[in-house]
């Protein structure tokens, strides 16, 4: 991935500097063709917002050859104090990876629990739980290939998924999904069946803006606020507020980077509106999906879009959705 210029729109001011922020939702990596580690997301950390603490999400790193079903994703997790021990060298202020969100096949299920238990010894304490990415779509623009580690297929009706999952709540940790808005009636119909248990749905819902989604986009946004509010109905589902910048989310600028918080606000308002007017602030959990959504923005531009969009809230609701509700769903 490159970027035209990764520096545009740096003149602009960090809104609300004070505001403290727990990004839930970050990677570490050397995969889609560029480097991001914990060095150049301390210095984007660095450049005037106040985040405080950061999540770790899985994203195929450092597996190991473990050949036993499942084993090998416990590499990614031991990989992750890597990072945790370079990152108190360059800026011990920021608790990076302050918790841990790892690979974990569902479809082990039942058998999925010596995983989890290998994930929390390697872990140290910061092992929360799972991402599972399950984000399929027939389409070949907007689906996902075979990538080696994840699934390959639609496997949320998997009763064996379903048992996998069950297995990791009961144990006492979190699941979170990454799938696409064609996907949401079959994860509201999956979260229905675990009532007792919150999830959390990564990327706003995934509103597909490429492929055969892409001449639409006003049938797309209908299509997938319906589902949106239809999933919200559940009290036990979550929405993480980011990932926007996703390419399958189709949000082109011109030059590659937005030059300024303003044009992410028009592209993405309506988005992030209707997930907060559907899920309400205490079940919103803001994340940049960085450095995915690099190539939408700048790390200071995007936190100050997402700032501008939920301006409207109050300063305790701001304060929940920006740090209070994921110090206490991930238990920081």
């Amino acid at each position: 991935m490159t970027f035209n210029n990764p520096d545009s729109g740096m003149n602009e001011p960090v809104l609300s500097p004070d505001l403290p922020i727990v990004d839930s939702h970050i990677h570490l990596w050397n995969c889609a063709g560029y480097d991001y580690f914990v060095a150049d997301f301390l210095a984007d950390v660095a450049k005037g917002h106040n985040v405080e603490a950061s999540v770790y999400v899985e994203c195929g790193m450092a597996f190991s050859d473990d050949p036993r079903p499942g084993f090998a994703a416990v590499g990614e997790t031991e990989y992750v104090h890597t990072q945790i021990a370079e990152g108190a060298r360059i800026d011990p202020r920021h608790r990076l990876a302050a918790g841990i969100l790892a690979c974990v096949d569902l479809t082990l299920g039942d058998d999925v629990g010596p995983v989890i238990e290998a994930h929390v010894d390697a872990g140290k304490g910061l092992f929360k739980g799972v991402r599972s990415r399950i984000a399929w779509d027939s389409d070949p623009v907007a689906g996902y290939g075979d990538t080696g580690y994840y699934p390959h297929g639609d496997i949320v009706n998997d009763p064996r998924f379903l048992a996998g999952a069950k297995r990791v709540l009961q144990m006492g940790h979190v699941v979170e999904l990454w799938g696409l808005h064609p996907q949401m009636e079959e994860i509201r119909t999956f979260a229905a069946k675990i009532p007792d248990h919150s999830i959390v749905i990564n990327h706003m819902g995934g509103p597909i803006g490429v492929g055969r989604y892409a001449a639409d986009r006003k049938s797309v946004f209908s299509d997938w606020s319906s589902t949106m509010r239809r999933l919200a109905e559940l009290p036990n589902v979550k929405i993480k507020i980011g990932g926007l910048g996703i390419t399958r989310m189709g949000f082109d600028f011109p030059g590659g980077q937005a030059t300024s918080s303003d044009q992410l606000v028009a592209a993405w308002s309506p988005y992030v509106d209707t997930c907060i007017e559907a899920f309400g602030p205490s079940r919103a959990i803001f994340g940049s999906n960085y450095p995915v959504d690099r190539r939408s923005a700048p790390y200071p531009i995007l936190l100050n879009a997402y700032k501008k969009m939920l301006g409207g809230l109050s300063e305790e609701e701001r304060a929940a959705v920006f740090a209070e509700n994921a110090r206490a769903y991930y238990k920081l």
